[in-house]
This record gives C-alpha cells, structure tokens and sequence, in this order.
C-alpha cells in the first residue's frame, strides 16, 4: 500500500506535457538500450523504472531538479509518475489513443521530430570565416555613418554666368535677413524664403528640406563644399555661411543630427550566426522537400481545391454548431 502525497502540479503538468511531445507509444525506439535499471513501481503492467524517473527529470531546468534530492520529494516525483500513468492508461481503455485528434497531433510530432533529426546533420556550424564574410557583404548594417537633415534654398547661378555676383549678393542679403530674427522665428523665414526663392523644385514645396544624408550623400547631390558645411553644423536651427557651388549658391540650416552606429563582429557574431544557420535550416528543408517529392508522386487537383469552400466564421474554427 503506497502512502498519497499532495500532488505536485508543475510536475505533473511537465509529464503531461512530456507525453504530448513523445506521443505515440513506449516502445523502445531501434537503437535506444532497453531500460534494465531498477522497477520503483509498477502501474497494471506497466512498469516504472528509475530510468524513467530521471529521464522525466532531465527535461526540466536544473533548479527543478535540485528541488527533487531528498526520499520525500523523489517520492513526490513517483506519486506524480504514477497518477500520470493511471491517466494514460485509462485514456487508452477509452480508446483515445485511436481518437483522430490525438493521431493528428501524433503526426505533427513526428514531422517536427523529422525536420530537427534532418537539421542537426545538415546544418552544423558556422565558421569564423562564413561569419567574417556575412559581416563584410551587409557592412551598412552594422556601420552607419552620421547623418544629418539640413534644408536648403538653392539660387541658380552657374559658373561664369552674367548674374553670378548678383546672384552672390541675393545669397548674403537673404541670409542675413534670416539671422536679424530671433531664434525661434529663424526656421519658419528661412522656410519663407525658400518657398519664395529657392530655384531647386524638388524641394521647394518642403521648405527646402533634404532629408536624413550622410555626407558622402550630400556630396554626390550638391558637391563636397555643401556637404562640408552641412555636417559642420552643430545645433538643430543653426544656419550655414553662402555657399558658393558650380551651380550656384546654398543657404543652409540644420534640422536634425543621427549619430554614427558602429557595431564590431565581435559584438554581433550570434545574430549573425542565426540568422545564417535560419537560412541553412530553410535551404536544408527545401532539399528534403524536393527529394521526397523525386521519391513520391505528388498530384493535385486544381477543380476540387477551387471549389472548396472557405468558412471564415467563428463556429467553424472553435468547432461550435
């Protein structure tokens, strides 16, 4: 007659849970020893070993187990066992181990446990090599240069045109009307006076803003003296001398700053590393895919899956009339 202890529920959920990942039958799988250690109980037929016990034991953190030393509490951990067994072989008397359900959720089972068994051998590990060269093909992720937002009003006034020292002279008196405002109403004249004279038509109607670049950016678009000024701006509102291009003059005023991101190998190898071992997890089950499809043949009738119909009720997904 074996003594009742006050069931420990996380445990027994953990068996419940161990059983639903494991379902299928007890049976000893090809290749796995047969379980000869010592019988602690035994339930109808069945019975429980210390194997058992420890294997139950070995899926669940460290400091669980921990808890489970003393005679007292391995005997917990049999009592739990045991009510564990009751429950499944009842469920078997119901015949629940035939019940659609159960073998549908068996299936999915050994399909997940078919795909991980398929990726431990195909996927291995990444090499410092393999992790060097990702980080070299999307360097702008890991390192991005500043960038500022500045505006800009832009007078055309090509190089050795006839209205150039005019033009130069508009430039200077605009700017310093700008300046002769407070602070705080510098941004909205300077934005009047773009809309007023600005001769760059893409941005005009924005008030002369460029948007976020980085100075290689500012370089390429309007040369490398605006792109000097601009990234020496310090304070957002803070207006740029005339500066004097090709094409003409720019007036410039800083409305915002990001700072530089620089992120070294070392400090996103494990990012790195997953995402390549995601890609060789996705690669590694198309190739099965496609050589199961080679090994069986697949037909599919395009007419029935058209004419299926598609519930996209709530009685339909919870199974209510």
């Amino acid at each position: 007659m074996r003594s009742r202890l006050p069931p420990s529920r996380s445990l027994l959920a953990a068996s419940l849970s161990f059983a639903l990942a494991a379902c299928g039958g007890r049976g000893d799988s090809p290749g796995t020893p047969k379980d000869t250690s010592p019988v602690v109980a035994t339930v109808g037929e069945h019975p429980i070993t210390t194997q058992a016990l420890q294997t139950k034991l070995e899926e669940q953190p460290p400091f669980i187990r921990a808890r489970y030393t003393s005679l007292e509490k391995k005997k917990e951990l049999l009592d739990n066992e045991i009510r564990f067994e009751l429950l499944l072989q009842e469920a078997r008397r119901r015949g629940l181990d035939k019940d659609p359900e159960v073998l549908a959720t068996l299936e999915k089972v050994m399909v997940q446990k078919l795909l991980r068994l398929h990726q431990e051998g195909a996927v291995g590990k990444v090499s410092d090599e393999e992790l060097r060269q990702y980080y070299d093909a999307h360097h702008d992720e890991f390192v991005r240069p500043e960038r500022v937002r500045v505006s800009h009003l832009f007078l055309a006034a090509p190089e050795g045109s006839a209205k150039r020292d005019e033009t130069r002279a508009t430039a200077n008196k605009l700017l310093a009307e700008i300046k002769r405002q407070p602070p705080t109403e510098q941004p909205g004249a300077f934005e009047k006076a773009v809309r007023t004279w600005s001769a760059d038509a893409s941005t005009k109607n924005a008030g002369g803003d460029l948007g976020y670049k980085t100075r290689e950016e500012l370089t390429q678009a309007w040369g490398p003296l605006v792109a000097e000024v601009a990234s020496g701006l310090k304070t957002v509102g803070e207006l740029g001398t005339v500066v004097a291009t090709d094409q003409g003059f720019h007036l410039l005023q800083l409305t915002g700053r990001q700072a530089g991101v620089t992120q070294p190998l070392d400090g996103v190898k494990t990012r790195i590393e997953n995402r390549l071992l995601t890609e060789r997890r996705s690669r590694s089950m198309d190739a099965l895919i496609e050589e199961l499809e080679q090994k069986t043949p697949v037909r599919i009738e395009e007419e029935v899956l058209g004419a299926m119909t598609i519930s996209t009720s709530s009685a339909a997904r919870t199974g209510t009339p």
